[in-house]
């Protein structure tokens, strides 16, 4: 569902459902109080039609007090506390319902439905104005919280995007500086790759530059990308670069989060052996149906390419943590020689 639609939804659907307890409890009042409908025999017309019309007034007045505290007094409160607008805000509240309140019951429910709520008896002025205001105040509370809620949601919203942001902005220079490092020991070298490795990492920063901002791009893409990365690797490395690298499964139409996968590849070629054919690192990617399923292995290099390190599988877990709250299973188990990380993941198409 489009969350625009969301929150009108749920109003909706909470004020039919007062509306339909309201128009119960009137009808179980019809039937033990003739006496107080009698307006209704008068009218002459169907008990639930009068009883629903009646209901439509005084939630007319309830509506008010909810959306008025919900429009007005709640973004004085939330979250600048600008109580002396608060204050402000309680008066024209109360005026509003207290004056819709008058013109429902003395301007259409008396002369339209001939219902008068106070059986022709004189309605004392103060009396009225704080009976209008105890009748009405928990809606005006209702909408206060409501207000809270929706704020307080959109707050851990716009903290997670920042959150996300931030994390995506640190992927690309860590990995940058890294294919640069390589691509100029290439060029200084004079080997015939170099040219290769550059229009690889031409393809590499297109994807970044186009689909980094995307909540999510195709998984095909997202694979070609990695492997873009890893050829970039072995033209760097040349034949001391012993990565074995498997896709199994059909990627077709499935979607994941631009740049997930990258921080596994980068992760063996900065932290493990990597030029040791009897040990080489594995990473294999197996798909069944929605299911993703990823594992990196590596034997542990004493000394560090980049001790700087970088963000890593560290952004990768918080970055599942946002994304993919309740559709992942994320594993690390390093054993000081041995490093593997296993990722479960359930995508959408």
């Amino acid at each position: 569902m489009n969350k625009k639609w969301l929150y009108p939804l749920l109003h909706l659907l909470a004020w039919t459902l007062l509306a339909i307890s309201a128009t119960r409890d009137f009808m179980d009042g019809y039937a033990a109080r003739p006496y107080d409908t009698a307006w209704v025999n008068a009218l002459g017309w169907p008990p639930v039609i009068a009883a629903l019309c009646r209901v439509l007034i005084y939630q007319a007045v309830s509506m008010v007090a909810f959306y008025t505290a919900y429009a007005w007094l709640a973004p004085a409160i939330f979250p600048k506390k600008r109580y002396g607008l608060a204050c402000i805000s309680v008066i024209g509240i109360c005026t509003a319902m207290v004056a819709t309140r008058y013109i429902m019951e003395f301007w259409i429910a008396r002369p339209l439905l001939h219902f008068d709520n106070y059986f022709g008896r004189p309605v004392n002025p103060w009396w009225y104005i704080t009976n209008c205001i105890g009748y009405s105040y928990n809606y005006c509370l209702f909408g206060l919280l409501l207000s809270f809620l929706i704020h307080s949601g959109r707050v851990q919203q716009e903290k997670a995007a920042a959150e996300l942001a931030f994390l995506r902005s640190q992927i690309n220079p860590h990995f940058l500086f890294n294919t640069i490092n390589d691509i100029y020991s290439l060029v200084y070298q004079q080997r015939k790759e170099a040219p290769e490795a550059i229009l690889k990492l031409s393809g590499i920063l297109r994807y970044t530059l186009y689909e980094e901002n995307r909540d999510s791009v195709s998984l095909e893409k997202e694979l070609a990308y990695l492997q873009d990365y890893l050829d970039l690797q072995r033209i760097g490395a040349g034949e001391a670069s012993h990565i074995d690298f498997r896709i199994q499964g059909d990627a077709t139409s499935l979607n994941i989060a631009p740049l997930l996968l990258i921080p596994f590849a980068e992760n063996i070629i900065k932290h493990g052996v990597i030029d040791d054919p009897r040990q080489p690192a594995t990473l294999h990617i197996k798909i069944e149906e929605r299911n993703l399923n990823i594992v990196a292995e590596n034997h542990v290099k004493e000394r560090q390419k980049d001790p700087s390190g970088g963000i890593g599988l560290h952004n990768v877990r918080r970055r599942l943590e946002l994304l993919y709250p309740a559709q992942h299973r994320f594993k690390v188990e390093d054993r000081k020689t041995q490093f593997r990380c296993e990722l479960n993941l359930t995508l959408k198409t």
